[in-house]
């Protein structure tokens, strides 16, 4: 009996430091990641220039896109309010909501009786995890021209859940374009960013509560809602130098099996 004993007392030893390796684990990912959103990553550069200049250009290119009508005008977003803001950046940082960055769609409600346009395969919250897609189930629904406009996704797309695991996101990593669902939103910015940067946020975003959580949290994510969520923008040279880092990092607090 006491060598039973002394096996089960071992197995719960063992257990519990890989309980702890887990939660060590998470809890190191969620501060690094907390880290490179709040500007404590890598090293501030002048040369790297300023949000400002980064937030000049991306509503530049807004604007260019909406007198050329291949994008809907929109109202100016509101202002920020002190209780807004949740934590401090660097002076070269912005802060931003997120429809200065990127304009966005959702995809198309599912209508059995609608055959108007062209058979086209779709994805929806059942494919989209966090980092990644999984297509091994596809169905099809009738898009017209003026829908893929609004609902095809290309490379380099950020997709977020409105439905189901509100927040969930992933970046299209695909050559091959797709269409979405309504549950769906499809983020592109306006000009070029570190895309992956911001899919971080959302990342922390959710791990934090921010999205769908307790108290303050936004519970839900629709189209005026996702367009005033703040986020921090970094100029754009150093949007790539955290993801770099962070590819370095992260690898490093994964479970090990």
């Amino acid at each position: 009996m006491s060598k039973l004993e002394d096996c089960l007392a071992l197995c719960e030893a063992y257990e519990a430091r890989e309980r702890l390796d887990a939660d060590f684990g998470v809890a190191m990912r969620k501060s690094i990641l907390q880290a490179a959103i709040q500007g404590k990553l890598v090293p501030q550069d002048r040369a790297d220039g300023t949000a400002a200049d980064l937030l000049a250009t991306l509503r530049a290119e807004r604007k260019r896109l909406e007198k050329q009508k291949k994008l809907r005008k929109h109202a100016p977003l509101p202002p920020f309010t002190p209780a807004e803001i949740p934590f401090p950046i660097p002076p070269s940082w912005q802060w931003v909501r997120l429809g200065e960055v990127f304009w966005h769609n959702t995809g198309k409600a599912l209508n059995q009786s609608d055959k108007e346009g062209v058979l086209r395969r779709y994805i929806t919250t059942s494919n989209l995890y966090w980092d990644r897609f999984e297509l091994g189930v596809l169905r099809e629904m009738c898009f017209t021209d003026d829908e893929l406009g609004k609902c095809t996704v290309r490379k380099g797309d950020l997709l977020v859940c409105e439905g189901g695991d509100i927040g969930r996101a992933a970046i299209w990593p695909y050559d091959e374009e797709i269409c979405i669902q309504n549950h769906l939103h499809r983020l592109r910015a306006y000009a070029p960013v570190c895309v992956r940067f911001f899919y971080y946020i959302f990342y922390l975003y959710k791990q934090s509560g921010r999205i769908a959580g307790k108290g303050t949290a936004i519970q839900g994510l629709s189209a005026k809602v996702l367009s005033n969520l703040p986020i921090p923008l970094p100029p754009l040279a150093e949007q790539g130098r955290i993801v770099s880092k962070l590819g370095e990092l992260l690898p490093l607090c994964a479970p090990r099996g």
